[in-house]
C-alpha cells in the first residue's frame, strides 16, 4: 500500500474491497481541485484511466472522472453518445446497460430498451447508472472493488467544467466517439447518430473551452476520425480496433482480416490493400495515432507506428504480466480498469507518474 503526501493530507491509493454506498448527485461532495500541478504530460508515462477507472468507481460517471483527477491520471479515458436534443453524454453502450441501470424508482432496466440518441438529456436524468447488479457477470469482471454510487449520466460539458474547475492542466481526455456502421449490429446500427453531427457538436464544445490540445478524439468508425480531420486538424485522433474478439463475439471485429469484402469501420479503405496493416491504413487517413486490443500489439507494430511518428496505445491491461510485456514492446501508454495496479507496476520501473492529491470543486 503506497502512501502519498500532499499538503499535510495523507491519501492512499488503494481501490476499497468492501463497495461505498454514496448518495447525492456525482461531483457534488467531495469534489476536486487540484491546487498544484505535477510535471508536465511530457515528463510522464502515459496512464489512461478506462471509462475513469471502472474498476473503482461507475464507468463513464463524474465519480469516475473525479476518482481518476485525483489518483493521479494522465489520461482519461471515455466515452460519449449523442442524445435526440443533440447533447454528447457519456456512455459506453448506445442504449442504456440494464447491468449497471436503475430507473427513477430504483429498479434495474429492461435491455436494449432505453437507446441514448432516442432520449433527451434531461430524460437521461432519471436514471441512476452507478450501482451494478451484483448477479451479473459484469459485476464479478468489474463490480467487486468498485464503489457505488447514486449516480447520473454527465454530459461532455459537465466532464470539461470538472476538468477546467481542477485547476489540473496536465490532464488530458482521451474521448471515444462510439458509432456504429456495421449493419449486422441491428438496432444500434439503426440508431447510431450521424457522425457530422458527432464531430461538429465535439469540435463546438472542444473550441468554447479551449481543449484543443487537451483531448484526443478516438473511434472504431475511422469515418469519424477522418471527418474530425478535415473539420479540425488540430484535434490528435486515434484508431481503435480489435480483429479477434475481446468479449466472446465472433463478430467483434473491426479489420476483417477474414472476409472478402471491404470493412465498415475503415471509413471506405479496404485492409487487404495495405497487406492487412492496421498502422499503414491508419496513417493513410491523417490518423495521428493506433489504440488495438492489447493481446494484438506486437513488438514489429510498435516499431512501425513509431517511425511513422504514431503514438501506441493498448487497451484494456488489467494485470502485471500483461502490463510488462506491452511496456518492454515500447507502448507509449496503457489504458486499464485497475490503475492501482498499473501505478505501482509504473512506480517500481522508476516511472514520473502525477501526484495522487486530495482536493475540492467548487460545487
Amino acid at each position: 500500500m503506497k502512501a502519498y503526501m500532499v499538503k499535510g493530507i495523507i491519501t492512499l491509493f488503494l481501490m476499497p474491497l468492501v463497495p461505498l454506498a454514496l448518495t447525492g448527485c456525482a461531483g457534488s461532495a467531495s469534489s476536486i481541485n487540484v491546487t498544484e500541478n505535477s510535471t508536465s504530460d511530457a515528463d510522464v508515462y502515459d496512464m489512461e484511466f478506462h471509462r475513469g477507472g471502472r474498476d473503482a468507481r461507475p464507468e463513464n460517471t463524474l465519480y469516475s472522472y473525479q476518482y481518476a483527477l485525483e489518483n493521479g491520471a494522465t489520461t482519461i479515458e471515455c466515452d460519449v453518445q449523442l442524445t435526440a436534443d443533440g447533447i454528447l453524454v457519456m456512455s459506453h453502450n448506445p442504449a442504456l446497460n440494464p447491468d449497471i441501470t436503475t430507473d427513477s424508482e430504483g429498479k434495474r432496466i429492461e435491455a436494449d430498451r432505453y437507446y441514448i440518441s432516442d432520449m433527451t438529456f434531461e430524460e437521461l436524468q432519471e436514471f441512476n447508472v452507478g450501482s451494478m447488479d451484483e448477479s451479473c457477470e459484469y459485476y464479478k469482471l468489474h463490480g467487486r472493488t468498485q464503489v457505488t454510487a447514486n449516480a447520473a449520466i454527465p454530459s461532455l460539458r459537465q466532464l470539461f467544467e470538472m476538468v477546467r474547475d481542477s485547476g489540473n492542466g496536465d490532464v488530458r481526455l482521451s474521448i471515444e466517439a462510439k458509432a456504429y456502421p456495421d449493419p449486422e449490429m441491428g438496432a444500434a446500427y439503426e440508431k447510431s447518430p450521424d457522425a457530422d453531427r458527432v464531430v461538429a457538436a465535439f469540435s463546438e464544445l472542444v473550441k468554447e473551452f479551449g481543449f484543443e490540445k487537451r483531448v484526443t478524439l478516438q473511434s472504431f468508425d475511422w469515418a469519424v476520425l477522418k471527418k474530425m480531420k478535415e473539420l479540425d486538424p488540430e484535434i490528435d485522433t486515434i484508431a481503435l480496433y480489435c480483429e479477434q474478439p475481446s468479449w466472446g463475439d465472433p463478430d467483434s471485429t473491426t479489420l476483417w482480416l477474414d472476409r472478402d469484402a471491404p470493412s465498415p469501420w475503415l471509413a471506405g479503405l479496404d485492409i487487404h490493400d495495405f497487406d492487412g496493416d492496421p498502422v499503414k491504413a491508419a496513417a493513410s487517413l491523417g490518423i495521428d495515432n493506433v489504440s488495438p486490443y492489447y493481446e494484438e500489439i506486437t513488438k514489429e507494430l510498435v516499431d512501425e507506428a513509431h517511425e511513422l511518428g504514431m503514438r501506441v496505445v493498448p487497451w484494456t491491461v488489467n494485470n502485471a504480466a500483461d502490463m510488462e510485456r506491452l511496456y518492454e514492446m515500447g507502448v507509449d501508454g496503457i489504458i486499464t480498469d485497475r490503475p492501482w495496479i498499473l501505478r505501482s507496476f509504473l512506480e517500481a520501473n522508476g516511472e514520473a507518474l502525477m501526484p495522487v492529491v486530495q482536493v475540492d470543486l467548487p460545487y
